[in-house]
């Protein structure tokens, strides 16, 4: 089967790449897989489903979210094209411990994991690579555990727009929000009034502009040196 989603763990390289050569370049578990489309708000998986699946991303982005038993849907995580896999955490799971939700137009390769753990059992180079995809989850992880921690209310907003900047794109760029502000302060922790009070100030600063559903990074370096706390931190307080 070929395959253009290059960013996908199992995808297939060619020993020497040619930009030349048109072979086709194909997937190394394509008998597990087929592709999908979601649209926004549509749900991949929900925690407590049967845990059958796992998702490469090729375009789009995930939230991954707790229910809580009041029905509050807690933001706990985002999943974009890259190296790891959406559902990769219930890889030992009957079930899925998480919910998955499109948080944009998203296109996916739907890999079946049954079939995916029987070839890496079999498979040396897919076991590999499913272990590349796992370090790949935690290194996602960890990026949000560090923009969790900033002791600064602002700090933690300009972490997130960097840390959601699609790759390559340092300096001026502009992209499609994700999540609305009422998002964002659920993932962060803060009230919804803060997160607007706060990108506000950014505007301001010249930061960034940020028109409904858009963010526009006008000074890299500026929200850079907010999300390091040297400029304009503001702490977090319990209120907030």
């Amino acid at each position: 089967m070929s395959c253009a989603n290059k960013d996908c763990p199992f995808f297939e390289l060619q020993a020497e790449p040619d930009p030349f050569s048109k072979a086709e370049v194909h997937c190394t578990v394509s008998d597990a897989i087929q592709g999908m489309t979601f649209k926004k708000g549509d749900v991949l998986f929900l925690q407590g489903q049967s845990s059958s699946n796992v998702y490469a991303l090729i375009a789009g982005m995930v939230k991954i979210c707790s229910d809580a038993p009041d029905g509050w849907e807690q933001i706990v995580g985002l999943s974009g094209p890259g190296n790891l896999l959406v559902g990769l955490q219930s890889i030992n799971d009957d079930r899925h411990v998480y919910t998955a939700i499109a948080a944009t137009t998203v296109s996916a390769c739907e890999i079946n994991k049954r079939a995916l753990l029987a070839r890496a059992k079999e498979d040396a180079d897919i076991a590999l690579r499913l272990m590349g995809a796992v370090n790949a989850q935690l290194s996602n992880s960890r990026a949000l555990v560090e923009v969790m921690g900033h002791e600064f209310a602002s700090a933690k907003i300009a972490s997130l727009i960097l840390l959601m900047t699609p790759e390559s794109q340092h300096g001026h760029c502009c992209f499609g929000l994700p999540f609305s502000r009422m998002d964002m302060a659920n993932l962060l922790g803060l009230r919804e009034e803060t997160v607007c009070r706060l990108m506000a100030d950014m505007q301001r600063s010249g930061a960034i502009h940020a028109p409904r559903g858009k963010i526009d990074v006008q000074d890299w370096k500026v929200l850079q040196a907010i999300a390091d706390k040297h400029f304009g931190g503001r702490r977090v307080t319990k209120s907030e």
